[in-house]
C-alpha cells in the first residue's frame, strides 16, 4: 500500500514515520519550498512524547524536551488563585521538532514545494494528487495533514465556517534565563480580573523561555502588527500594570521574530474522511490554544489511525474506527477551549474555583456519586498511628466490596495541642516516638517515631484542616492528599503541620495548592468544626472510629483496629446478599491503583505472604516500575508512571 500525505508538518511526518515502520510506502508533499522556521514552542504531554519516543532507536540525535511540572495563574497584583502539579507535561520548541522528523526523510519522501490542486479520480476514489506546479503523485490513500487551512478538507467537504477572531495571541522566544530549580519549572500565567489579558511564559530552556500575550480584539487598534517596533510599543502598553517579571522577559526579547496568531476554530466535522482520503491534525480538527493540546493531539491522531488501518479489513472500517476513537476527545477540546476563552473574555463573571484548567484532564468527573445501600463514616486524624495501620483493611474493602459502600471521611482532632494535654500514656512527644516503635513493631508497619524527637508536630489541626479544604476541590484527590501526608509523616519524618510539607502534599495529588491555603483560612475551618462537633455529639475520643449506616441510621460502631473478618462480618450483617469481588489484577496493576504501599500492605490486600510479595516487588523494581524507600523500620514501593522510567536510549 502506497500513501500519498499531503502536509509535512508534525502530524504530516509523523504518520509517516508510523506507517514505514509498519512496512508501507510513504511519501510526503509539503507546499514550502524549504523547510520553515515558523513557530517558536509548544507544550506536548506524556501521551505525545511516548509516540515521538518509537522513532528514538533510528537516529543518534537528540531532541531536547524541557520538564514543565507546574503549573500558576496569577493576577496583575500578584495574587496567585491557582497553583498545580503538572505530571507527564515538557516544551518543546517547534523548529527542534521539524527538524528532528525531517532528519528521517530523504528527497525522495519528502518532496517540497508541492502546492496540493485537486485529485484524480478513478472509480469515484482518489487516484492521484494534482499540484500547482503540475507534478502528480499516485497512491492508494490519501492523508490530508495540510493545517487549519487544509485544502485538502476543502475538496473533500468543502469550506468550514469559522468562529469570529475575537482572541489574537502574540507569541515570541525571550532569552530570559527561565529556569532556577529543575524540581520546580513553573508554566506562570498573568490573567487580568478586569478584561480579556493575559501573558504567559513557559521555559523552553534553561536560557529561553516562549511567551505568549492573549489580548480580546477589543482592545486593541488592529495596527499593533505592522512593525516590530509597533509590536514592541503594543506589548509594553498592554502590559503596563503587570508586575516587573513580565517586562524583564519582554526586555530580552527579539520583536522581530514575533508574531499575531489570530484565533479561531470550527465545529467538530461528521467526519474525517470521503472514499479513501482522511484528514489528520489541524485539517481534520481545530481547538482554541487555550488548551494547549494541539501538537499532542496530532500525534495521537498519527497514532490511533495507523493502528486502525493495520487492523481493520478496510480502508472505510479503519477511518470510521478512526473517527470514532478520536471525535469524542476532539470534541470535548473544542468546547474546553471554547469555554476557556468565554472565561477569558469576560473574568469578572468567572471565580477561579470555577476555572478549566488547560492540560489537564479533570478525572474528578468520574467520581461516583452514586447510592450504595451502606455508608462508612470512617473518624480518623493524619497523625493517629493507629489509622495508619488500617490503611491495608480500608483499601481492602474497597477492592472486595466497594460496590456496595460508600465511605465519608470525617477529621477527629487527635491533638489540639500538647498544652495540658493527656490522653492515656501520651502526654509529650517524647511518649509518641515510643509509642510508634512499638506500633511499629507490634504490626509490622513502617512508622518511625524519629519525627517526634527531630520536628515535633505542635498540633494534628492544620493538616486536618488541609484536608477538609480538599475535599471542597474533590473528595478524590482529598483522600489521595491524606494518604499522602500519612506516608509523609510515618515514613518519611515530615512535619505535615508546616505549609510547605502540606503543599508538596496537595501538589502531588493533583490539588490546586493556591485554592487550598485560601480554604483553609474560612471555608476549610468551618468544615473541620463541624466534624469536630459531630464527634462530641457522639462522644467518640478513639481513632479510628467507623460508622456503619444505612439510609442515614447508625446501624453499628467500631473503635480501634479490628481483623478484616469483623468487617466482613458487618457487612453480611446487614446485606446478606453481598458478594465478594474476586481480586485479580497484575502487580504493576495494583501500583496503577493504589500508586504507594508497603510490603505488608502489599501481602494483606494480595492474600500473599509477607516473603512473597517482598519478592514480587523486588522484581517490579529490578524492572523499572516500582521505585523503593526504605525507612528505618520497613520499606516503602511508589509506582514510577511509564513516562518516567528510565529509558536506555537516547531519547
Amino acid at each position: 500500500m502506497k500513501a500519498v500525505i499531503l502536509g509535512g508538518g508534525i502530524a504530516g511526518m509523523t504518520m509517516a514515520l508510523l506507517l514505514r515502520k509498519e512496512n508501507w510506502q510513504v511519501i510526503i508533499n509539503e507546499r514550502a519550498a524549504s523547510m520553515l522556521n515558523q513557530g517558536h514552542a509548544f507544550l506536548m504531554s506524556a501521551d505525545g512524547l511516548s509516540i515521538l519516543a518509537e522513532f528514538s532507536k533510528e537516529q543518534t540525535c537528540t531532541l531536547h524536551k524541557q520538564n514543565v511540572n507546574l503549573f500558576s495563574l496569577k493576577r496583575p497584583n500578584g495574587d496567585e488563585e491557582i497553583r498545580i502539579k503538572l505530571d507527564g507535561w515538557h516544551c518543546m520548541k517547534r523548529v527542534e521538532l521539524i527538524s528532528y522528523l525531517y532528519s528521517f526523510f530523504t528527497n525522495e519522501t519528502l518532496k517540497m514545494g508541492r502546492v496540493f490542486s485537486h485529485f484524480l479520480y478513478e472509480n469515484n476514489k482518489a487516484s492521484a494528487a494534482v499540484f500547482e506546479n503540475g507534478e502528480i503523485e499516485y497512491g492508494d490513500l490519501f492523508i490530508g495533514a495540510d493545517g487549519s487551512n487544509s485544502k485538502v478538507r476543502e475538496a473533500l467537504f468543502g469550506k468550514v465556517t469559522f468562529t469570529p477572531v475575537e482572541v489574537n495571541e502574540i507569541v515570541g522566544i525571550s532569552k530570559k534565563r527561565a529556569i532556577d530549580d529543575p524540581e520546580k519549572v513553573v508554566f506562570q500565567k498573568y490573567q487580568s480580573k478586569i478584561k480579556g489579558l493575559a501573558f504567559g511564559f513557559i521555559p523552553a530552556s534553561c536560557d529561553e523561555s516562549v511567551w505568549f500575550m492573549q489580548y480580546d480584539v477589543k482592545l486593541a487598534t488592529g495596527h499593533e502588527g505592522q512593525s516590530p517596533e509597533a509590536l514592541k510599543e503594543f506589548c509594553y502598553k498592554m502590559l503596563e500594570e503587570f508586575p516587573d517579571e513580565v517586562r524583564a522577559v519582554l526586555d530580552v526579547n527579539d520583536f522581530a521574530t514575533s508574531y499575531i496568531w489570530k484565533t479561531r476554530d470550527f465545529n467538530t466535522l461528521p467526519t474525517f474522511h470521503k472514499d479513501n482520503v482522511v484528514l489528520i491534525g489541524d485539517a481534520a480538527h481545530l481547538a482554541l490554544p487555550f488548551t494547549s493540546a494541539g501538537t499532542t493531539n496530532a500525534l495521537l491522531d498519527a497514532q490511533t489511525l495507523t493502528s486502525t488501518l493495520m487492523t481493520s479489513a478496510t480502508l472505510e472500517s479503519a477511518f470510521e474506527r478512526f473517527y470514532q476513537e478520536r471525535s469524542a476527545d476532539l470534541t470535548n477540546h473544542l468546547e474546553q477551549g471554547r469555554l476557556l476563552k468565554k472565561t477569558f473574555l469576560e473574568p469578572e463573571k468567572h471565580s477561579e474555583r470555577g476555572y478549566i484548567l488547560p492540560l489537564v484532564t479533570d478525572k474528578d468527573k468520574n467520581e461516583t456519586t452514586d447510592r450504595k445501600p451502606l455508608k462508612i463514616t470512617y473518624f480518623t486524624d493524619p497523625i493517629c498511628s493507629t489509622c495508619w495501620v488500617i490503611q491495608p483493611v480500608l483499601r481492602k474493602l474497597k477492592l472486595e466490596y466497594g460496590n456496595y459502600l460508600n465511605f465519608e471521611y470525617l477529621m477527629g482532632g487527635l491533638l489540639p495541642s500538647w498544652d495540658n494535654y493527656t490522653r492515656g500514656r501520651i502526654k509529650n512527644a517524647t511518649d509518641v516516638a515510643k509509642h510508634w516503635e512499638e506500633v511499629s513493631k507490634e504490626h509490622n508497619t513502617p512508622l518511625d517515631g524519629d519525627i517526634w524527637i527531630d520536628d515535633p508536630l505542635d498540633s494534628s489541626y492544620p493538616p486536618s484542616i488541609a484536608f477538609k479544604a480538599a475535599q471542597l476541590q474533590s473528595n478524590d484527590k482529598a483522600i489521595s492528599f491524606l494518604r499522602r501526608m500519612q506516608e509523609m509523616i510515618f515514613i518519611e519524618k515530615k512535619n505535615i503541620s508546616k505549609w510547605p510539607e502540606i503543599e508538596k502534599a496537595a501538589l502531588t495529588c493533583g490539588l490546586d495548592s493556591a485554592l487550598l491555603f485560601k480554604d483553609l483560612k474560612v471555608k476549610g475551618l468551618g468544615l473541620f468544626q463541624e466534624d469536630l462537633d459531630y464527634a462530641k455529639e457522639l462522644n467518640i475520643t478513639s481513632f479510628p472510629t467507623i460508622l456503619f449506616s444505612i439510609d442515614n441510621e447508625i446501624k453499628t460502631t467500631l473503635a480501634g483496629l479490628h481483623p478484616y473478618e469483623k468487617f466482613e462480618e458487618i457487612l453480611r450483617q446487614y446485606l446478606p446478599d453481598l458478594s465478594k469481588s474476586t481480586i485479580k489484577i497484575t502487580p504493576e496493576s495494583m501500583f496503577q491503583l493504589f500508586n504507594n504501599m508497603t510490603e505488608s500492605e502489599y501481602a494483606f490486600i494480595t492474600n500473599q505472604t509477607v516473603e512473597e510479595s517482598q519478592q514480587i516487588l523486588s522484581n517490579l523494581f529490578k524492572k523499572g516500575v516500582i521505585k523503593k524507600y526504605d525507612s528505618k523500620n520497613g520499606s516503602f514501593w511508589t509506582y514510577i508512571e511509564p513516562s518516567k522510567r528510565k529509558k536506555s536510549s537516547v531519547w
